[in-house]
């Protein structure tokens, strides 16, 4: 058996998703090879490729239920991250809220007060259009049917008429060499441009993902204002952040 392919098999079953860009930086070679490795999985039923990667079978047409999935990953710590960014997000401002579980954790713990928000999740969108007094708008642009995320040049296009008071932004990984990851080109190159418009940067990020470096690099801890992560944090993270003049906040999971 061809031991690249089981590799994808293997991730693409742990995590319910992969990207071309992932799996390209996971197996050293090219996109091409990439897609052939998709197209062979996908014909012996193991993934359905999707624009820009592949989902698992198991998950194949039930978005609701691999964003379930992810909610339910570090969900007690992700609870407790949304709840500390809460008291940073001033009513009656203008308020960049990124796609992601973590985020949604927050969008279900807004207080029943007025924002301008803006987002590049669809569901986020929908989620505060029928829980919040926001007023609320979305970002144009290809959406993700595995994060649910909008992005590319008509949703950078849109953020350049938007002047931003607080953006709250997620990452997929963290390391010292990388500085702030994620897996797409288009999501990386809307996220930069948040914390060019934005006064005030906030990320969330739990635990899980320090330690791990996706292809492309948005922010490094000197772009970022506030990070908010569950404890305990490896020491040489709150001396990297010290330096960068980054406030880090460290919260205990929710029980």
């Amino acid at each position: 058996m061809n031991i690249r392919l089981n590799e994808v098999r293997k991730y693409i079953e742990n995590h319910g998703e992969a990207t071309v860009e992932i799996l390209t930086e996971l197996l050293g070679c090219s996109k091409m090879t990439v897609w052939r490795y998709l197209k062979q999985l996908e014909d012996e039923g193991s993934i359905r490729r999707v624009r820009n990667g592949a989902i698992a079978t198991s998950l194949a047409g039930d978005t609701e239920g691999l964003y379930s999935q992810r909610m339910h990953e570090n969900a007690d710590a992700k609870l407790s991250i949304a709840r500390a960014a809460i008291p940073y997000l001033v009513p009656n401002t203008s308020i960049f809220l990124d796609a992601g579980t973590t985020v949604m954790s927050l969008v279900r713990q807004l207080p029943n007060q007025h924002y301008t928000i803006v987002t590049s999740g669809a569901n986020i969108a929908i989620e505060l259009s029928q829980r919040s007094r926001s007023t609320v708008s979305c970002v144009g642009g290809q959406i993700s049917s595995s994060t649910l995320s909008l992005s590319g040049p008509q949703a950078e296009a849109f953020l350049a008429t938007v002047n931003i008071d607080t953006a709250v932004l997620a990452a997929t990984g963290y390391s010292a060499g990388a500085g702030f990851t994620v897996g797409s080109y288009t999501e990386n190159s809307l996220k930069r441009r948040v914390i060019q418009k934005a006064d005030k940067v906030i990320l969330l990020i739990d635990r899980s993902k320090l330690g791990r470096t996706l292809p492309f690099t948005f922010a490094s801890l000197s772009d970022i204002d506030v990070v908010i992560c569950d404890a305990p944090l490896p020491e040489d993270f709150i001396q990297a952040a010290r330096a960068a003049g980054t406030e880090v906040l460290q919260v205990q999971p929710a029980k």
